[in-house]
């Protein structure tokens, strides 16, 4: 099919913006995901969906021969044996590709179109370079890109605190036809406005809106006098009387690390209004503008603090920690607790500066003698009754959250089975009935040819 292949992504659950590279994946190989999984219908439902693959075939230019082989395929593939838990998993692949294909690739148009969104603010902060200083203003342009998806424009012209406590009600909200749901959906949405299952689907997208905004709300640090502050390192607010207030506080904050004598608000006045200081273009290097700064030997004890400012990390130090765990973590075993990885991690850290192993390092000279740590022995019993309780909280912590934020799972697995059933029924029936129409309409103008 002259598709670029790839090997399917996985969605790794603590890396929650992977969902991007599984819907852009998923999105490209969709039509070859359709032509593996026809070869694992039975015999009603490939029935139905045979003229659709003849369709797709066109559409790519496979080949006869082509054809043949992919045949032959399907038919390898009916002949493979399958668990139960296989064969659930196939129903619910080939439900998404074929039964509810419109569904799906719009849903993927909004995770195309929406996560890049959030994607870029992350991988902005995961490099080398020093940008503490441009936290605040990155933290809020996303959140006012997020908004302007689905929220009125005029109704985003405001302050930080404003927006953190900004209530989205519906009169500020733009027409379920307006609203941004990426590129593909807004070629389906003018192609076909009256179409049934666009109203419902526009909603689900203005809920998921909704509940992402009320969240990013609650936890990005807008209103935040620390990240205000360090935005007032960078060199292009020189000359504004925020910077000033903001430089003060930031000195207030770094008062335990300044020099006992430095002046440090005379030097914040004349550095603001210093002529001879190098020019700084937006996007340089901060960190060699204040390393120019810091020759001058001016300003010691403001130079003090931004150097205090600039050595906060700012970027996640995951990639790095997930190497050392490499034989702890992987992609079976994701749902670790952070207590528990904090301190897995710290062992092994311990370990590898000791150039020990645990055996070399916990190893009692007599082993039948020996004094016996009676803590370390009633912590390992108690592990697992603590991890428990833990585990429980943290439970009831993610209902009550989906309750705030509405987004509850259905109540029972038997009650999401026969929802499934129901729609593979009402789908399939729909088919059907498409087919018989094209039957009756191609047999009445075979037989207006005749006459």
């Amino acid at each position: 099919m002259s598709i670029p292949y790839s090997a399917p992504k996985r969605f790794v659950h603590h890396r929650w913006l992977s969902a991007y590279d599984v819907a852009i994946s998923t999105q490209r190989l969709l039509p070859a995901y359709k032509v593996l999984y026809y070869g694992f219908m039975d015999k009603e439902d490939k029935a139905l969906y045979k003229d659709p693959l003849k369709q797709l075939f066109a559409d790519y230019n496979v080949s006869e021969k082509a054809q043949i082989q992919v045949r032959y395929f399907h038919e390898d593939l009916r002949k493979k044996g399958m668990t139960q838990l296989g064969k659930d998993r196939k129903k619910r692949v080939i439900r998404k590709v074929w039964h509810e294909a419109t569904i799906t690739e719009l849903q993927l148009s909004v995770y195309t179109g929406v996560l890049p969104i959030l994607k870029e603010y992350v991988m902005v902060f995961q490099g080398s370079q020093t940008l503490v200083h441009t936290l605040h203003d990155k933290q809020l342009q996303v959140f006012l890109n997020f908004l302007a998806c689905f929220v009125k424009s005029e109704h985003l012209n405001l302050m930080p605190k404003t927006l953190a406590t900004l209530e989205i009600d519906i009169n500020k909200l733009l027409p379920l036809r307006k609203m941004y749901v990426g590129r593909e959906a807004d070629r389906f949405r003018a192609a076909h406005p009256q179409h049934p299952l666009l109203k419902p689907f526009l909603q689900e997208v203005s809920k998921a809106y909704n509940t992402c905004a009320k969240y990013l709300q609650k936890k990005l640090p807008l209103q935040s006098e620390t990240l205000q502050s360090l935005s007032a390192v960078d060199p292009v607010v020189r000359g504004h009387s925020q910077t000033l207030v903001k430089l003060r506080k930031l000195i207030e904050l770094m008062g335990h690390l300044l020099p006992p004598d430095a002046d440090t608000h005379q030097e914040i006045l004349r550095y603001n209004v210093d002529q001879t200081l190098p020019s700084y273009q937006d996007g340089e290097d901060v960190v060699k503008w204040w390393a120019s700064v810091f020759d001058t030997g001016k300003y010691p004890g403001l130079c003090q603090a931004v150097k205090a400012a600039m050595s906060i990390f700012h970027g996640p130090l995951v990639e790095s920690s997930f190497n050392v765990m490499g034989n702890i973590i992987d992609q079976r075993s994701t749902s670790m607790n952070i207590s528990t990885f904090s301190a897995v991690q710290t062992v092994k850290y311990a370990l590898l500066c000791r150039k020990q192993s645990g055996v070399q390092m916990f190893r009692r000279n007599d082993v039948k003698l020996g004094v016996v740590d009676r803590r370390l022995c009633g912590n390992i019993c108690s592990a697992g009754t603590r991890d428990k309780a833990q585990r429980q909280k943290k439970l009831i912590k993610v209902r009550e959250r989906r309750v705030e934020f509405g987004c509850q799972p259905s109540t029972s697995a038997s009650e999401s089975r026969a929802e499934v059933v129901e729609r593979e029924s009402v789908a399939r029936k729909r088919h059907m009935a498409k087919q018989r129409k094209q039957a009756l309409e191609r047999l009445v103008q075979d037989k207006k040819c005749k006459k």
